[in-house]
Formats: structure tokens, sequence, C-alpha cells
């Protein structure tokens, strides 16, 4: 298990190294940068107005020596400051943040129970006309965007029954059941977005194990249907479908910019968009690996839960190769023969 985890950290902060120098140079090549755009509305510029802004900026320094400045500053906790706000981009993560953490937290809660029933309940029902109702509606949430079912979600509960706030941010400090009732439709947006994920999983995990030989054995102790599947067939299918987290939350970093978006939601996303508009590397550049960096651990999470839940992954498999059972070969007789039983069998 302890070679296990090093091989994933390794390979995990190689990953990151990658992805950094990715996004270093994705943005190079975008065409403008932070003088152009700061100077794009005045009049008369200049080359030695971009020159100096450049200097000021730091942008006139080898492509190298910024990319070394950037990631010594972001392992040593300084990102540095944003290019037209001047204020530090911790400082702008931070104000963000708790909207973007409640946002996704509530979305992957949301995802998850909404996964599990709908895989689970035609399971225990035996009912085949709901599980295509189910595949149905799952296929539909896979095929529509986020911003369409933000819309719809908008126009049924906020605009046609007034139910719900179309958009906005109260904080849970300053008055919590305000909070939630502007929680949910970004909430259930998001959630909406990536359950079908799950979903799909799920129902493959459980189409897996109900026809197990345990499950079997199970019904042929005169175990109920809905106790062997609570019991024995929910758990063990489980297991497999922890592996989609890694993706879910691929999904849900992403699907979160277009929320915040669609409801005006003042978190990560919003910070993102507006830094991209400006060319902010600073912002940009920290944010997208601060981004990437969770991903990265959450999969690495999901793997070492998947090694701890799963002991025969915590077998080396020359030790279980050892382990398992050789065939015997049968004794020869006096005569050099096989025995009269094993030559019929020949």
């Amino acid at each position: 298990m302890l070679s296990y985890l090093l091989k994933r950290v390794g390979s995990s902060l190689v990953m990151l190294v990658i992805i950094s120098i990715l996004i270093f140079v994705a943005l190079r090549m975008l065409p403008g940068d932070p003088t152009t755009v700061a100077l794009a509305q005045g009049d008369g510029v200049t080359e030695d107005a971009i020159a100096n802004m450049r200097a000021e900026l730091g942008l006139d320094k080898p492509v190298l020596v910024q990319y070394w400045q950037w990631v010594s500053g972001f392992i040593s906790g300084d990102f540095g400051y944003s290019y037209f706000s001047k204020y530090a981009v911790s400082e702008l993560i931070g104000q963000r943040l708790p909207a973007t953490i409640s946002l996704t937290v509530a979305a992957l809660v949301l995802a998850i129970v909404i996964a599990v029933i709908a895989a689970v309940v035609p399971v225990l029902l035996r009912s085949k006309w709901l599980e295509r109702i189910v595949n149905l509606c799952t296929a539909a949430g896979m095929a529509a965007p986020v911003f369409v079912i933000g819309i719809l979600l908008v126009l049924f509960f906020a605009n046609l029954l007034g139910w719900l706030p179309s958009g906005g941010y109260v904080s849970f400090e300053r008055n919590p059941a305000k909070a939630i009732r502007y929680l949910v439709l970004p909430a259930l947006t998001l959630s909406l977005a990536i359950a079908p994920q799950l979903i799909r999983y799920l129902q493959g995990s459980i189409d897996e194990v109900r026809w197990a030989s345990f499950v079997r054995t199970a019904r042929g102790k005169g175990i109920g249907w809905r106790r062997t599947v609570s019991g024995h067939v929910l758990p063990n299918a489980l297991l497999p479908a922890l592996t989609s987290l890694g993706i879910t939350v691929g999904s849900l970093l992403g699907g979160s910019v277009v929320v915040e978006a669609v409801f005006a939601w003042p978190g990560i996303g919003q910070l993102v968009i507006d830094a991209v508009n400006k060319r902010d590397y600073a912002v940009i550049q920290t944010v997208v690996l601060l981004a990437a960096a969770v991903f990265v651990v959450v999969t690495l999470i999901v793997d070492l839960l998947y090694g701890i839940l799963d002991p025969r992954l915590r077998v080396a498999p020359s030790r279980r190769a050892a382990a398992a059972p050789k065939p015997q070969s049968p004794e020869l007789t006096a005569d050099g023969l096989l025995p009269t039983e094993e030559r019929a069998d020949v």
C-alpha cells in the first residue's frame, strides 16, 4: 500500500507540473495581454507607454523567468497581485471562495442523493418502466447544457411559480434562511448537470453485482429481495462507482463557472470570467492551477479509498499470484502411466 501511495503521489505531482506549463503557455499564446487591454481605452497610446507598463508588470522578462517566479511564488503561498485591481490574488480568491464552496458542496450532495435514488429504486421495485423513465431522464440530462437547465429552472420556479429568487447571493453568516433560498436553484442546476454521470456508473455497478454468486446465495438462504439489495448489492456496487467521483469533481468545477454566470453567483467562476476578459494572467493562472490541484487531490483520495476499501488492491500482484492455488499434477503409476480415472478424462 505504501508503494502504491508513493507512485500515485509522484504521478500527481508530475501531472500538476505539466498542467502548470500548459496553463502558462496557453495564456501567452492568446492574442493580447494585460497591457493592451489596460491601454485599449486610452487615446494616442504610444509604444513607450506599452513598454513601461510591461516592465512594471514584469512581462518584459524572459518567459522561463516569468514561469519560475510564478511557480516558486505559488509553492510558497504567494500568488502575486492582480494586474488591474492591485489586490493580492489570495485575497481576491478568499473573498469568492465561500460562495463557490457552498455551491459545489450542496450540488455534490444533491447529485449523490439523486443518483442513489434513481439507480436503486427501480431495482428495489423491480420496475422495468421506472427504469426506462430513469434512463430517458439520464440521457436528457447528459445532453442538455448546464445553462439550459438553469434557465428552465428559473422560468419554472422563479418566474412562473415565484417560489425562489432567480439570482443573487446571501452569505450564511448574514441570514441562513435567506441564503438557502438563494442557494437552491444554483445547487439544483449544477446537481442535475452532474447526476446523470453518477447514475450511469451506479447502474452499471448494480447490474454487475446483482447477478453475482453471493447475491444468489443470499436469495437461496431465503433473504428478501429488498434486504438483499440494501445489504449486499448496494454496498458492493458503491465501491466501483466511487471511482467516478474524480470525474464528477471535474464536471463540478467546470459547471460551476457557467452556473455562477447564469445566477449572478459571486464565486470563483465569476472571478475567472472577469480575469479572462481583462487578460489578468496572475488571477487566471492561480485559479486554474488551484482547480487542477483540487481535481488531482480528489482523484488521489478516491484511489486511496478504493485501495483501503478493497483488500485485494493492498496485496502485491506477485503475492496474489503466489497465494493462488496451483493445479496439482496427477501422480503416475508404477508403469509410468496416468491413473485409470485420469486416462478417461484425457
